[in-house]
């Protein structure tokens, strides 16, 4: 009797293997690059979000306080009178430091908003990118004030 091929439990333990080598390699094949800059814009839609709700909560609109700061290296709250303090040594949950990364942002340097939480970026618009070497993620605000992922 002879035997020509596989038996089912050979092939399916070989696809196994296979797939959980793949789970592994994949990533490593496509690059940190795009997984870094979607996880920065990620951050930042969640921090713009949070300085946003802030500013909603102002009592007065002649005192805008809270601003969403936008640099190189650093994404978040900030202090846009002399009337509000907060620390900048503090750790702060409404900031993103890229500091320690590749990534970088750019858009405007600033966006306030008014008390419905309309953010108030003159003619500029209010788009955020996130970008390193060739990858790069967006978050845009319409007119109304919501953020979401754009490209």
């Amino acid at each position: 009797m002879s035997k020509n091929g596989f038996t089912l439990i050979e092939l399916i333990t070989t696809l196994v293997i296979l797939g959980i080598i793949s789970v592994f390699a994949l990533p490593r094949l496509s690059g940190a690059e795009a997984f870094s800059v979607t996880s920065a814009r990620d951050a930042g839609l969640s921090v713009a979000r949070q300085v946003q709700l802030r500013a909603m909560q102002q009592e007065e609109p002649s005192h805008s306080c809270f601003a969403l700061s936008i640099a190189a290296t650093r994404m978040g709250g900030s202090v846009s009178s002399d009337t509000c303090k907060l620390g900048e040594d503090e750790n702060r949950s409404d900031v993103v430091d890229l500091s320690d990364s590749d990534v970088r942002a750019s858009g405007p340097s600033s966006i306030e908003y008014d008390l419905l939480g309309r953010p108030l970026c003159g003619g500029n618009s209010c788009k955020i990118t996130f970008s390193q070497g060739s990858a790069s993620a967006s978050i845009c605000a319409n007119s109304e004030g919501y953020f979401y992922a754009c490209d």
